[in-house]
């Protein structure tokens, strides 16, 4: 039986040319990573601190999840025609029967123009070819038609852990630095599976990915995949982050009712005490309830209640910089169930809707 790529080229994966390309290691500079915790001094791609790693206070799906590079992003200008990467995935290799590769363990590409008067536009997706749970090494190219001077964004994977990323250049092209986002002070969100970007198709099509390019702000994604738990530690390390606002979407995998009651609140007034001048944007989690078994259904209509009580009780305690976002309404209203694939993990489709319901409140509390 012939192979897919022989039928439809358009299912070749491109392989990096290695003619007249130079590589780098995206540590080094001018190259600038966003969304990880002090890659260049520690050498890792992490999203919390490595003591977290063994940190009992926390879960072990956040202990493991961490080095997963949701919300990783490198940022370089260059006029080179070919823009290629070499990547080395850690191992085991994640793989999920419901989330596409290109999403879990997949790169994908932005190109912004220089003044910033256009949004980021995705021109590639890095394939990942070839990959198995034992063996996670790949390589990707991308030719422009021209070699104009362009700022590049690389999104790395949502679901897998990264050893190195190596970017291949036009030998003697111009490599500069990003210039720096517009709102430099990172967002940062705090949530479950769908906030470190599962199912979304590529990188890139996650909402938070979304809102950063519609916003040009720099982001953290603290989407931690069924282990939100809402924990007083992870609570502590927020605070301590320079940002620009905290989006608390902490609910999902609360394991009942009794426990979301008694760390929602609480979490937030930890970042609150903290950073009393910070906005808070508190979201309950995206649900579409006509997916959901009548007790699913209750359970999250409960949760729901908890996180507008806990804002509610955050406007009554004089708090004037906290938000509301009703995740019911999230999916989007008119076909919220062709929204996700498996009736909690949203589609692109879904992921969109998410962004385009966050972002006029948050352009409002960064832009006033």
């Amino acid at each position: 039986m012939s192979k897919i790529e022989e039928i439809d080229v358009n299912f070749k994966v491109n392989e990096a040319n290695e003619n007249g390309v130079v590589y780098y290691n995206c540590m080094d500079k001018p190259f600038s990573l966003h969304g990880f915790y002090s890659p260049v001094e520690t050498g890792k791609f992490m999203r919390l601190p490595e003591s977290f790693s063994t940190d009992e206070r926390v879960n072990g799906g956040v202990r493991s999840l961490m080095f997963h590079t949701a919300g990783g992003r490198v940022r370089f200008v260059t006029d080179s025609k070919i823009v290629s990467i070499r990547v080395n995935l850690a191992t085991p290799v994640c793989f999920m029967p419901h989330m596409a590769e290109s999403g879990i363990h997949g790169f994908d590409m932005y190109v912004a123009s220089l003044d910033k008067k256009t949004k980021p536009l995705y021109k590639k997706t890095f394939i990942p070819s070839g990959v198995t749970r034992d063996a996670g090494n790949y390589c990707g190219s991308y030719e422009f038609k021209d070699s104009t001077l362009r700022e590049i964004i690389i999104n790395f994977p949502l679901y897998n852990g990264v050893e190195n990323l190596y970017i291949g250049l036009c030998d003697g092209c111009t490599l500069k630095k990003a210039s720096p986002y517009s709102i430099e002070l990172p967002m940062v969100f705090y949530g479950s599976s769908v906030t470190q970007g599962g199912c979304a198709s590529r990188p890139g099509t996650n909402y938070t990915h979304h809102l950063s390019r519609w916003l040009d702000a720099d982001f953290i994604n603290l989407g931690f995949s069924g282990s939100d738990l809402g924990e007083e530690a992870l609570a502590e390390y927020i605070a301590t982050i320079p940002m620009s606002v905290f989006i608390h979407a902490y609910g999902y995998n609360a394991p009942s009712k009794v426990h979301y009651e008694n760390t929602y609140y609480p979490f937030y007034k930890t970042v609150r005490d903290e950073k009393p001048n910070l906005p808070i944007v508190m979201m309950s989690s995206p649900v579409c309830l006509d997916l959901k078994t009548e007790s699913i259904a209750k359970q999250m209509t409960d949760y729901r209640q908890i996180v507008i009580n806990a804002y509610e009780k955050a406007i009554a305690s004089g708090d004037n910089n906290v938000y509301l976002i009703d995740g019911f309404t999230l999916l989007g209203d008119s076909e919220g169930t062709e929204t996700t694939v498996d009736g909690t993990h949203p589609t692109d489709w879904g992921f969109y809707n998410m962004a385009k319901t966050l972002y006029p409140l948050l352009e409002k509390i960064l832009f006033g």
